[in-house]
């Protein structure tokens, strides 16, 4: 449990913006055919790879970009983050941002049973996910454990979050999340 809470803490420290509330950038903002524009606060693809690997000085940039340029800008932050944090070879490091970058997380419910999941277009598979992976999990061990087979320099104790289900039962029509109270 206190790991949980020492998670979210972490994660609700590292999402926290610096600096003024606006964001310029003609890429940030998406016009509509009734003239009103909206501006891009957040570009939430993987939790892991936004909020976790990515530096806090790139977050701006990560958010207001676009998935495109997702491995020219981030690559470096990814392989620091799993050679330095992690403790991972660098490359495996490689390996894995490869694996995560462009930062989206791609839907195919229909995919084959591999255990890395969305992972497994890397690795020949379907990839994508439904809404029941739990993609936290997941991310973690491939980060820190052996879940993609590679044993050498895993921590074990960091591959969960002990969240393990969603708390409602996920629609099955579109646009297939619980709702809320």
């Amino acid at each position: 449990m206190q790991l949980r809470y020492a998670l979210l803490l972490t994660f609700a420290a590292l999402g926290c913006r610096d600096g003024a509330d606006e964001i310029t950038g003609i890429d940030a903002a998406a016009a509509r055919a009734d003239g009103r524009v909206f501006i891009q606060r957040e570009r939430l693809g993987n939790p892991l790879v936004s909020e976790v690997m990515i530096v806090k000085a790139h977050h701006h940039a990560h958010n207001t970009g676009t998935p495109s340029t997702d491995a020219a800008e981030f690559t470096d932050d990814l392989t620091s983050f799993i050679t330095g944090t992690a403790g991972r070879s660098p490359a495996y490091a490689s390996a894995i941002a490869g694996a995560l970058l462009p930062d989206v997380l791609v839907t195919y419910p229909k995919r084959d049973g591999t255990p890395v999941f969305w992972l497994s277009w890397v690795f020949n598979g379907f990839g994508g996910r439904s809404l029941s992976d739990d993609v936290v999990d997941i991310g973690l061990g491939a980060l820190f454990g052996n879940l993609l087979g590679n044993n050498d320099g895993v921590t074990p104790g960091l591959t969960t979050d002990n969240v393990d289900a969603n708390d409602k039962v996920f629609s099955t029509s579109f646009p297939y999340l619980a709702p809320g109270n």
